[in-house]
């Protein structure tokens, strides 16, 4: 508190009285002190508990690499016996497989130059016509007298049909007018031909054709060809880039890679002895000599180590195999409290068995009748097998027409859906095709993209390529028996006895089976024929090791999870003794005026 301005300071009085006053405060002020070691004390508790988070949210983020099949089918391995030629990355599949061919042709971009020459982009190019051909359309492009190159390059972009112009030059003062393909592949070749004087004429500089491959050898040889070098739909996750032809083949393999697996699993166990660490640093009882840690005396702390020693080391795995625990992959206890990793075991279990090694760490699923999807299962799913049956099955709004016949007359109607009308005119005389593609002319110039009209036997069918009931259309009255509107219906049915939502063909669990959620394949013919209610047998769940620890992470990690219950508690007791400092120091300041009055007086 700061000095009265009019204090006589024991000037008469011969007595210091500040510094009494300053020594009596002193003395008042220690409660005061006891109050803020102990804030202090307990932010460096809430503290310790931040930097636990932290180190679990580690151990959760290298576990996420590791709880389904399909990360682990991530680590794969790609080789080729002639990288100067082809090169291979993998996409993540869980596909295994290799291919032998040879390079034949790459694939060219198709390219024309003009004979005559420019200076620059700003010469005058004279009247005429420039087209374009693609697919034996024309697109043309008109110049005067005022149109320069720079203007042809715009105009030439402005067709929007994949052909592109630049001015290229092939001398210091002389310049060519280039047009390109944007994409390579014979599809994407063009034509060029022009009435504009300046151009000359247009000849080809490079012809566009697609990369050819060729497996095997002989009358039975396969050849493949597609419009790019670099190729992603030949071999089951792999992309393949061809920089070059071969005289020979080339052999190229994806396959598993156990040394990814197994530095994935190796992270996560360095990551939980990191949080193990921690948390012993944190709990470390003190001694005579030596202060014990923050939280030596927080239960909820020690007995977070001991569970997350406990909750790798003991998990099983459902599957069956030689791979169900942790151990039987080299992952193991140590008598200090920490994990250890034998690698060497673990890169065996790979090689032996890759997918019962995933079946061990993976939350896995398993259904007894085909028609059944499993979209997702989340961890507040328990392991088990769950009955699903269907009382309606999904269906997808549509109309079929009766016996088509000529109309005598042309036929206007509309067809609607989502606030968007498609105006439909089909001429008299109209045979079936033809009317079919009317309608689809229609829809398709309104940008109506998920209706279509198709035949069935002498019928017209109209229908959507969504299922469920948020998609409808209507029909104007016509003469072809399509008039009304038509809406699709909802999957609907139970999952372990539950009652379920459905979206569509999808079947979401409710309760405890919330996070499950299937994708139903049966048709409504199947429920009428089961009589009403189609019994699709069980989807059983299986957690792997992985699974099991990540959900007792999430105990820990989540909101209002034992980390923030921890972190609230102490948060808690910092606010309270704040709350009482503060009341300290207002009586503290009314005593100091006290003191001040009574030795002045």
């Amino acid at each position: 508190m700061a000095i009265p301005t009019f204090n006589v300071g024991g000037l008469l009085s011969g007595l210091d009285t500040n510094s009494i006053v300053s020594q009596l405060m002193q003395l008042e002020r220690q409660p005061v002190i006891q109050l803020q070691r102990r804030q202090s004390d307990y932010e460096t508790k809430n503290r310790t508990w931040d930097q636990i988070a932290t180190k679990l949210n580690a151990v959760q983020d290298k576990l996420d690499a590791l709880k389904t099949a399909e990360n682990w089918h991530k680590f794969t391995a790609v080789t080729s016996s002639n990288e100067d030629a082809v090169t291979v990355t993998t996409s993540g599949s869980s596909s295994v497989g290799s291919a032998t061919f040879s390079v034949d042709r790459l694939a060219a971009t198709h390219q024309t130059a003009s004979t005559g020459t420019f200076a620059s982009m700003t010469d005058l190019v004279g009247p005429g016509d420039l087209t374009v051909t693609i697919d034996g359309t024309d697109h043309t492009i008109t110049t005067d007298g005022a149109t320069t190159v720079a203007d042809v390059i715009t105009q030439v972009k402005a067709l929007d049909v994949g052909v592109s112009a630049t001015l290229l030059f092939t001398g210091t003062d002389t310049a060519k007018l280039v047009l390109k393909a944007d994409e390579s592949g014979a599809d994407a070749a063009f034509t060029t031909a022009t009435s504009i004087a300046s151009f000359g004429s247009f000849s080809i500089v490079e012809q566009g054709v697609d990369a050819q491959l060729t497996v095997g050898s002989g009358a039975g040889a396969l050849t493949i060809e597609r419009p790019t070098n670099v190729i992603d739909d030949f071999v089951e996750g792999a992309t393949i880039t061809l920089k070059s032809t071969t005289t020979s083949n080339v052999d190229i393999s994806v396959g598993r890679d156990p040394d990814a697996a197994a530095e994935a699993v190796k992270e996560l166990v360095d990551s939980i002895n990191g949080a193990l660490s921690t948390i012993a640093t944190a709990t470390k009882a003190g001694t005579e000599d030596t202060a014990g840690g923050p939280l030596s005396t927080d239960a909820t702390a020690r007995n977070l180590a001991l569970n997350l020693r406990g909750s790798l080391s003991s998990a099983v795995s459902a599957t069956e195999g030689a791979y169900r625990t942790a151990s039987s992959v080299g992952i193991s206890l140590t008598r200090e409290g920490t994990y250890t990793l034998d690698e060497t075991k673990l890169k065996e279990a790979l090689a032996d068995d890759f997918d019962g090694v995933v079946d061990l760490f993976e939350r896995a699923t398993a259904v007894t009748d085909s028609r059944i999807g499993v979209a997702n299962v989340g961890s507040t799913v328990a392991d088990g097998s769950y009955d699903v049956e269907i009382t309606q099955a999904a269906s997808i709004a549509e109309v079929i027409g009766p016996d088509f016949s000529d109309s005598n007359q042309p036929d206007t109607f509309t067809i609607e859906q989502d606030g968007v009308i498609a105006s439909v005119t089909i001429p008299k005389k109209s045979d079936i095709d033809e009317a079919i593609d009317f309608i689809n002319q229609g829809l398709a110039d309104a940008g109506i993209t998920t209706l279509a009209a198709t035949q069935i036997g002498n019928t017209i069918r109209l229908g959507d390529s969504r299922y469920g009931s948020a998609h409808s259309f209507t029909v104007s009255a016509n003469d072809y028996g399509l008039e009304g509107t038509f809406q699709g219906n909802d999957v609907a049915g139970t999952i372990g006895g539950l009652a379920a939502t459905g979206s569509g063909r999808s079947l979401t669990g409710s309760d405890t089976l919330s996070s499950m959620v299937l994708t139903i394949g049966a048709s409504s013919a199947d429920v009428a024929a089961a009589g009403g209610t189609l019994s699709l047998g069980t989807v059983s769940v299986s957690a792997g090791i992985a699974a099991t620890f990540d959900d007792y992470l999430e105990t820990l990690t989540e909101t209002g999870g034992v980390v923030d219950r921890a972190r609230d508690r102490w948060d808690a007791q910092i606010e309270l003794l704040k709350d009482r400092i503060e009341q300290f120091e207002d009586r503290l300041e009314s005593r100091e005026v006290a003191l001040r009055r009574q030795y002045s007086a």
